[in-house]
């Protein structure tokens, strides 16, 4: 069976969304030493600032990382790390990442990082593409227990000399608790998703569903968004809709695992379902 793929595009501020396309739309970490308080949070790697630091957990033997999710396809050339520390020696309290892998859904690239507090950008022996690439952390010099965190004080993506993070860790602050909880690309079916909704850390979002069995024109819907506890509002052809939230924590072999739950009147009723967040890592 045939089907239309006129797609319906329903925009709102798009000078924004448009400004937005090459800077990542949010990150995650795969653990937070603090749980996202202020001292450790992600969001202290892209804030500019080398005096604050993101620290995993202390876990042992579990591979960190930290996805950086794009609305739009983008090609990462580099890859910049600075490590907590002083006057280029950095401190050895904590681990210090020293293998990192590049990764995109078609490969990853290795990235070999001294044990030092200067910021180091190494080259990409092979580009990363697309709107998913994940830093991991292969390996770290050793910290001063076996179980002390990872900690890294900057992660910059480049593209060729771009930016892709600046200014990225100041977008987030300004996100009150309910939205960044709902900062995350959201799938219907990770195996298979035919709907798939982001919420952007610049206060826009994007929804695409195309519906596998042809019974449905695809659908592309932007515009902006604001959550407060229990709700979210989306903005969208100069029309609001204020809709039901739930976020519950769900059983299941990866840390974190939600659902989230949307119910009310939405810009296209397809939105009306129960959505999971993408994998963290990379297959």
């Amino acid at each position: 069976m045939t089907h239309a793929t006129t797609i319906m595009t329903l925009v709102v501020g798009l000078g924004a969304s448009a400004a937005m396309a090459d800077k990542p739309a949010f990150i995650e970490a795969t653990s937070e030493r603090d749980e996202g308080k202020p001292q450790t949070s992600m969001w202290n790697a892209v804030d500019g600032n080398p005096g604050t630091m993101w620290c995993s957990q202390r876990s042992p033997g579990q591979k960190e990382a930290i996805n950086f999710t794009f609305e739009e396809p983008v090609v990462v050339t580099s890859l910049g790390l600075t490590f907590v520390g002083k006057d280029g020696v950095a401190d050895k309290t904590n681990k210090r990442p020293r293998i990192v892998y590049v990764a995109d859904v078609d490969h990853r690239v290795e990235a070999k990082f001294k044990d030092t507090a200067d910021t180091q950008v190494l080259e990409l022996s092979q580009p990363a593409r697309g709107t998913r690439v994940v830093v991991e952390f292969e390996d770290t010099y050793a910290g001063a227990t076996d179980d002390a965190p990872v900690c890294v004080a900057e992660i910059v993506l480049r593209a060729k000399t771009k930016d892709l993070t600046e200014g990225l860790g100041a977008k987030a602050r300004g996100v009150n608790t309910p939205a960044r909880k709902l900062l995350h690309q959201w799938h219907d079916d990770i195996s298979a998703p035919s709907r798939t909704l982001i919420f952007n850390v610049d206060g826009t979002f994007m929804y695409r569903f195309e519906d596998f069995l042809g019974e449905e024109k695809p659908v592309k819907i932007r515009g902006k968004w604001s959550a407060a506890a229990g709700s979210v509002t989306l903005d969208v052809g100069g029309k609001s809709y204020r809709l039901n939230t739930r976020v519950t924590a769900v059983d299941g072999p990866k840390r974190g695992s939600t659902l989230l739950n949307l119910s009310g009147t939405a810009p296209h009723p397809s939105m009306i379902i129960d959505f999971s967040p993408a994998p963290l890592m990379l297959p």
